[in-house]
């Protein structure tokens, strides 16, 4: 199940017939959102920013947070590298054009779906930067965490706060992204994170701490 949220009706027919293959609901006003998103419980939400509204971002946060298994790609035109690094610190899954081609937005959502994140190489850096700022008061315990860590899982989770996707993971290592997914699975599990950039935060504390 996916949600479409967009007041472009030629967006919306486009993006339709393009995700034909998945059931879809569309709405049209970020006010419906919360309760579509809680009601339906979505594998994915293409959001069109130009619905934008004050709060947009803490709405989302707070929407994630309540429903964290629905994935979120913001569709943004001419999008500012601080809105997108808001736009992903609120919990959005990927930023990308609304004017991509078919097989480009097959390509993020088909990415995101599997955990990873659609997102400018060059804004991982300061993404991570951003939330290790934020973490510095909580990182007591980040090394005893990396300690229940088997060896090829730390391997990992060194790649990722690296910014290596699982394909790039899969390649370095000669194993199948299948099995990186798996060992993924189990690092967020043991470690407490929903997802790469937090585990790669709490990578990154790890290496600040004085040994």
């Amino acid at each position: 199940m996916f949600v479409i949220a967009s007041a472009d009706s030629q967006a919306l027919d486009r993006w339709r017939e393009w995700l034909s293959m998945h059931t879809a609901v569309e709405i049209r006003s970020l006010d419906a959102l919360p309760d579509c998103v809680l009601r339906l419980r979505p594998q994915l939400v293409l959001l069109d920013v130009r619905l934008q509204r004050t709060g947009m971002l803490r709405d989302l946060a707070q929407l994630l947070k309540m429903c964290p298994e629905t994935r979120i790609v913001a569709l943004a035109a001419e999008c500012s590298e601080e809105l997108e690094l808001a736009l992903f610190r609120a919990g959005v899954r990927g930023v990308c054009s609304p004017e991509l081609g078919r097989e480009t937005l097959l390509k993020v959502v088909s990415t995101v779906l599997v955990g990873e994140l659609w997102i400018r190489r060059s804004l991982i850096p300061k993404l991570i930067d951003s939330f290790v700022s934020e973490a510095s008061s909580a990182a007591t315990g980040i090394t005893g965490q990396f300690a229940i860590l088997t060896p090829r899982e730390v391997e990992i989770t060194r790649l990722i706060a690296k910014g290596e996707t699982n394909k790039h993971i899969a390649r370095y290592l000669a194993i199948t992204e299948r099995t990186v997914k798996n060992h993924l699975t189990a690092i967020f599990r043991k470690m407490g994170v929903l997802d790469r950039v937090k585990l790669a935060v709490l990578a990154a504390r790890r290496t600040e701490r004085p040994h």
